[in-house]
C-alpha cells in the first residue's frame, strides 16, 4: 500500500466518521423534533378543553344559576342607590343608560316598525304569504 492510497483510506474513514455524527445528530434532532409536537398538540388539546370548561362555568345561564344559588337575585331600580364620590366633577351632559325592562314586559327598545320576529319573517316570505 502506497503512502496515497493509505492517505485516500484515512480520508474515507474520517469523511465517513463525519457523515455517521452528522447523521446521528440529525436523527436525534427529528426525535426532538417529534417529541416537541407531541407536546405542542397535547398542550393544544389541553388549552381547547380548558377553554371549553371555562366557557361552561362562565355561560350567562351557569353564572345565573350560581348566583341564585348563593341567594342573589336581579335588583330592581327602586334598590338601587348612587353615591356621590367627592371632587368628582361628573359630565352634565351624560345619562346613564336605563336597565332593560323586565322580561315578562312589553318594553323592548325597538322601533315600533319591527312587528314580527325573523321567525315570523322567514315564514312569511317561504309560504308567500304577503
Amino acid at each position: 500500500m502506497t503512502g496515497t492510497t493509505a492517505l485516500l483510506v484515512v480520508a474515507l474513514v474520517v469523511a465517513a466518521g463525519l457523515y455517521l455524527a452528522v447523521n446521528a445528530k440529525v436523527a436525534n434532532a427529528g426525535r426532538s423534533l417529534l417529541t416537541l409536537e407531541a407536546q405542542q398538540d397535547d398542550l393544544e388539546r389541553e388549552n381547547a378543553e380548558l377553554m371549553t370548561l371555562f366557557a361552561q362555568i362562565t355561560s350567562p345561564d351557569r353564572l345565573l344559576e350560581r348566583a341564585v344559588a348563593l341567594g342573589f337575585r336581579p335588583a330592581n331600580p327602586a334598590e338601587i342607590d348612587y353615591f356621590p364620590a367627592p371632587g368628582l366633577q361628573a359630565d352634565r351632559g351624560f345619562l346613564a343608560p336605563q336597565p332593560p325592562s323586565s322580561p315578562g314586559g312589553h318594553e323592548t327598545g325597538l322601533s315600533p316598525a319591527f312587528t314580527e320576529t325573523l321567525g315570523e319573517w322567514l315564514a312569511r316570505l317561504i309560504g308567500g304569504v304577503e
